[in-house]
């Protein structure tokens, strides 16, 4: 089991082990992060503006990306 563990990591394909980036966040954690990063984008000069829902596009209706 050694070798094929030896023999993946040389290859960078499809079967790749992937880091995993951070560890689980509480959604207390995460949305303190969003706060802080709204924060940030508001105090730039950034804007939020509410937009009113639109009718789906037949290309959206017909592939189901709604």
């Amino acid at each position: 089991m050694e070798n094929r563990k030896e023999t993946m990591s040389k290859f960078s394909g499809i079967n790749r082990a992937y880091a995993s980036g951070d560890d689980y966040k509480s959604p207390a954690e995460k949305q303190r992060e969003l706060d802080e990063k709204m924060k940030a984008f508001l105090a730039k000069g950034g804007k939020v503006e509410k937009v009113k829902a639109h009718k789906p596009t037949k290309e959206q209706l017909k592939n189901w990306t709604i």
